[in-house]
């Protein structure tokens, strides 16, 4: 768990130096409990040792949803280039609908085709981050434009490092990582991230991520 916990304080790290600078969002966020808590979560929705860690020691601040039906999220902003929107651990059993869980209205239906050990955390665009709970180490993984599920990281840690990689470097460049006019990825933001994500990530997962992500 000393692994989550270092990749998770270097995400917050590069998320708050990045929204001082550049963020779009206020109060709208991750950010460390003072205390640990026990996470409220839907019964149905198995957590993994990591994901139990991420609920109970870290909180997704949304002031817009207090007080509201609004899914509470946390923000997490990559440049201009990709916005991740974490879920919090109350409303996990909503982001799961469309997923394991389909229908129109209560009861909803279980899929046959969606492993109920793969809970959705968070999502680029509605396209889903999907953890896989019964794994060790809780590895991550990413489906978009409605295709399968691609691996984009071994394990919980590797993920939240990889964002905090990607962040940094966005930060680096003023927060602009598209071009203006093609809105094409910056070629030297490639230079910068892809070989620590190679080295984090291995080939194939940095792959899969970064086509996630539209970089």
């Amino acid at each position: 768990m000393q692994q989550l916990k270092l990749a998770l304080t270097r995400l917050v790290e590069q998320q708050d130096q990045y929204n001082q600078a550049y963020g779009l969002f206020q109060n709208h966020d991750l950010r460390p409990r003072v205390l640990p808590v026990q996470p409220e979560v839907d019964k149905r929705i198995s957590l993994s040792p990591e994901l139990e860690y991420l609920y109970s020691h870290y909180e997704m601040v949304d002031a817009q949803a207090e007080g509201t039906l609004k899914i509470k999220s946390a923000a997490v902003e990559i440049g201009d280039a990709a916005l991740l929107f974490f879920v919090a651990p109350e409303h996990l059993h909503r982001q799961q609908l469309g997923f394991r869980w389909i229908g129109m209205q209560e009861p909803f239906e279980e899929s046959d085709s969606w492993p109920p050990h793969h809970v959705v955390i968070a999502n680029v665009n509605d396209d889903p981050i999907i953890v896989d709970v019964k794994a060790p180490h809780s590895p991550v993984y990413a489906a978009f434009e409605g295709g399968e599920s691609r691996p984009v990281a071994s394990s919980l840690a590797d993920f939240f490092t990889a964002l905090a990689i990607l962040i940094e470097s966005a930060c680096s460049l003023g927060g602009e990582v598209k071009d203006e006019e093609t809105y094409e990825t910056k070629p030297e933001y490639l230079v910068q991230v892809q070989p620590k994500l190679r080295e984090l990530l291995g080939e194939v997962h940095t792959k899969h991520l970064i086509e996630y992500l539209s970089l």
